[in-house]
């Protein structure tokens, strides 16, 4: 393709972004996308449900990759009031993706071909997958994608090995999803370390904290998490009801308010 140089445009996104939450068991991580605008939520299975007291327009849960691709199709060409598409679980997606790899090739599970040619199958779809979600930023929609957490042990570039925290997936489909979202926030409990004198000299450690939920959003050692919105503190609070407040101040055309950039955050990302 030849390239016309007197269509030169800026490269500046002034879409809505992309946002990865992931976290523990009943951390917030729905809660936090129902504060999104008008979500309509897809479930990837029976046990993703939105918590007591919050609302959703869905049209139940999904029980094949094609059933989420044509809701997200449904999000684009039908006229409706969503304006956010959520996606609850990446776990359970990922269930949906490898069965779509085996019904497309013809085989009985994911491990059938051999020498991982089943998860390249997949990895496949799932950059169709981003590419839908894609297409969902570029007509005006946010996309949220809700995934749970796994602790994975790292090899150090110059240090031993230490443990991670990231979404629960395999890595090549982490990178697909990360790799498209404007922003990957880890929702944590906030914890402090306290130490208690044991017998024969021996300190003991436990965590102890208010149960006060915090989202990460840049990355450290300890945990993947990231944004390409100039959020420039490591961690930002998150309340019931005050979520999607905080974060859309840092999204294409909000005004980040002198207490946002003013306040410390309650705990240094580690």
């Amino acid at each position: 393709m030849a390239l016309d140089w007197s269509n030169l445009k800026k490269a500046e996104d002034t879409d809505p972004p992309i946002c990865t939450f992931y976290a523990g068991a009943k951390n917030g991580k729905t809660t936090l996308a129902s504060e999104f605008p008008a979500p309509y939520y897809c479930r990837t299975g029976d046990g993703e449900q939105a918590p007591k007291g919050v609302s959703m327009m869905s049209f139940g849960v999904s029980e094949s990759y094609t059933d989420v691709a044509e809701q997200i199709e449904w999000m684009l060409e039908a006229e409706h009031e969503q304006r956010t598409f959520v996606l609850d679980a990446l776990d359970g997606l990922e269930l949906l993706i490898n069965a779509e790899a085996c019904k497309r090739n013809g085989w009985s599970n994911i491990e059938d071909p051999g020498f991982g040619r089943g998860y390249a199958a997949s990895q496949q779809i799932w950059h169709e997958f981003m590419k839908l979600c894609l297409r969902l930023k570029r007509a005006g929609f946010y996309v949220v994608l809700i995934g749970h957490v796994k602790a994975k042990t790292v090899p150090g570039v110059l240090t031993d090995s230490y443990p991670r925290y990231m979404p629960n997936l395999r890595d090549d489909a982490i990178g697909a999803v990360v790799d498209a979202s404007d922003l990957i926030g880890f929702l944590h409990q906030r914890v402090s370390i306290q130490k208690e004198e044991g017998g024969f000299k021996k300190v003991n450690k436990r965590g102890a904290g208010s149960g006060d939920i915090q989202i990460a959003v840049q990355e450290r050692p300890g945990f993947i998490a990231g944004n390409r919105l100039k959020i420039t503190k490591p961690i930002l609070p998150f309340k019931e009801g005050e979520g999607f407040k905080v974060l859309s101040q840092y999204f294409p055309g909000g005004t980040v308010s002198a207490v946002a950039e003013d306040d410390e955050p309650a705990e240094e990302a580690a």
